[in-house]
């Protein structure tokens, strides 16, 4: 609406000499945009050769008419608004709340854990080397009391988080795993205060895997242009507990087949895993198309030898395309400087053209879910 009346402004003000002359011949009304968007047609000047109220083009009357379509317009939608407010009332009253929005929770838990986690693996670390000077140290991560402390610490190695779950809302419950240097078993250690080097120096150490349980408060403030902001706190000093209990009674694999290292399946697999981890040959050769696997670089070991392979399915000499195993391999492998160690990968072998290829390195081994006390008919004998 607002268009038109600018336009019917700007026409009262043009001088007719400015007005664009209808085209020669015309026999219809013209279009209301024959002069372009800012030059309207407009009827001719009624002193002009030809010109008369009957010749005028009907956008004229139109135009004329704005004024009181704008009214009839604003008077339809103000009607349409007052209709419609209580029904947009109920809608509002009604309508559900809006499902919380999964990811940006799982950020926050994400962020949250991470802050928990560094600061009880921090803890955990400062406190088992700390010595009677480091009372300060301690103090400044933890709001706990700090107590006594050794007149030496510990020789401590590899600290990990071992499991850390939500004890409440805002704190975290964090168990860290650390390797502490510990005489071995039998020994004797030297008296405290002694002052006799030479048998503290004797004592032998061992590492030993110990876990320690510290509860940790995590305040969490979103900002609008800088991110989160996470502030965390130990609540307490770290409490010595017991580390993850081993499975009762491990799971069998799922890898009923035998397969010989000498073949087919078996030779495709070695040369795989050589060219992997030891940089021997070309691994493209063994992959079938469309898989990715690089070979590690540089290579860690000298040599591979594939001492044993279990797969999840029959394997033959000739295979059709198509037929394919998870295979369980195990390995021995020569490190650089000339030792050896096993290791296990889990590959997946596919044939094509009658040939084994490698189609995938899995991340983890297959359990059999067969229920106990029944006998699975594909690994019946076995």
């Amino acid at each position: 609406m607002s268009s038109l009346l600018v336009r019917r402004r700007a026409k009262k003000a043009a001088k007719p000499a400015e007005l664009p002359a209808p085209a020669d011949g015309a026999s219809g009304p013209a279009s209301p945009w024959a002069g372009g968007p800012d030059q309207p047609t407009t009827p001719p000047s009624s002193s002009g050769d030809g010109g008369d109220g009957e010749n005028q083009p009907p956008q004229v009357v139109e135009w004329s008419n704005g004024p009181a379509l704008v009214t009839k317009a604003w008077g339809t939608l103000l009607a349409l608004a007052l209709l419609a407010g209580p029904a947009a009332l109920v809608w509002t009253a009604l309508r559900p709340e809006p499902a919380p929005v999964a990811s940006a929770a799982g950020a926050a838990s994400s962020a949250e854990t991470a802050a928990a986690n560094e600061r009880a693996v921090e803890l955990v670390e400062t406190w088992l080397r700390a010595d009677g000077d480091d009372q300060q140290l301690i103090a400044s991560l933890t709001s706990a009391p700090v107590g006594s402390l050794p007149q030496e610490g510990l020789t401590i190695r590899d600290s990990s988080v071992a499991q850390v779950e939500q004890a409440e809302d805002g704190v975290w419950s964090v168990t860290v795993g650390v390797d502490v240097a510990e005489p071995a078993p039998g020994s004797t250690p030297a008296p405290s205060g002694g002052t006799d080097k030479a048998e503290e120096a004797e004592v032998p150490l061992v590492w030993v895997r110990r876990y320690f349980q510290v509860p940790v408060l995590v305040d969490r403030t979103d900002t609008e242009y800088s991110g989160p902001d996470v502030a965390v706190t130990a609540l307490a000093l770290p409490a010595p507990v017991p580390g993850p209990a081993a499975a009762a009674e491990p799971p069998d694999l799922d890898y009923p087949e035998t397969i010989s290292p000498t073949s087919a399946a078996g030779q495709s697999a070695a040369g795989f895993l050589t060219a992997m981890i030891a940089g021997d040959g070309e691994i493209t050769r063994y992959l079938r198309p469309g898989t990715s696997i690089s070979a590690i670089t540089p290579a860690p070991y000298a040599a591979v030898a594939v001492t044993g392979i279990k797969g999840s399915h029959e394997v033959t000499e000739s295979p059709a395309d198509g037929n394919g195993t998870h295979a369980l391999i195990t390995a021995e492998l020569t490190r650089l400087d000339g030792d050896k160690t096993t290791a296990q990968y889990v590959l997946t072998l596919v044939a094509r053209d009658g040939r084994w290829e490698v189609a995938g390195l899995e991340p983890a081994v297959r359990i059999d879910t067969t229920p106990s006390g029944t006998i699975d008919s594909g690994t019946a004998g076995e």
